[in-house]
């Protein structure tokens, strides 16, 4: 009887005040190493954030540097002139996008028809430019189905602008 009087005593200390102690120890270590890992994943989108906003830094610097006139459509069009491609140019489109912040996008999709790849090659080496924050975004290319050695060029060249006002 006194063996059960204390296996009872100790059973209800140790629900009654043990358990309670090491579950809630147990939950409080979880947290705590979830809580690392959260600061973990804050401090490496900072650095992320940090990278970008100095590239956005950069190419605000370069932007300031560019010649105020400039226009990506006649950038464009002397460089396919450079390029001595612009004969085989059957369209160019300018249009603008704006986006969050104070940076807007413009640019230029154009179809080259008729062309060779040496030519296209010379001209995209003359057009991307990270002075004057020029890209090439996309490009597509087939083979020319009236020309045997010839391609056709659908590609878009990009740059940005500060937005009006920003």
């Amino acid at each position: 009887m006194l063996g059960v009087s204390i296996f009872l005593l100790l059973f209800l200390v140790y629900q009654l005040l043990l358990s309670p102690y090491v579950d809630a120890r147990a939950r409080l270590q979880h947290s705590v190493q979830q809580r690392q890992k959260d600061l973990e994943q804050i401090q490496k989108l900072r650095q992320d954030y940090l990278l970008i906003k100095k590239r956005e830094g950069g190419i605000r610097d370069r932007l300031a540097k560019r010649s105020r006139d400039f226009a990506l459509f006649t950038y464009v069009d002397r460089m396919a002139d450079q390029a001595k491609i612009k004969d085989t140019i059957q369209y160019m489109k300018p249009s603008v996008a704006t986006g969050e912040g104070s940076l807007q996008e413009s640019l230029v999709e154009l179809k080259l028809q008729g062309t060779t790849l040496e030519g296209l090659v010379n001209f995209l080496k003359l057009v991307e430019s990270t002075e004057n924050v020029v890209s090439l975004r996309r490009l597509a290319i087939q083979e020319n189905g009236k020309t045997k050695g010839y391609i056709d060029v659908t590609m878009q060249i990009v740059t940005y602008t500060e937005k009006a006002g920003a």
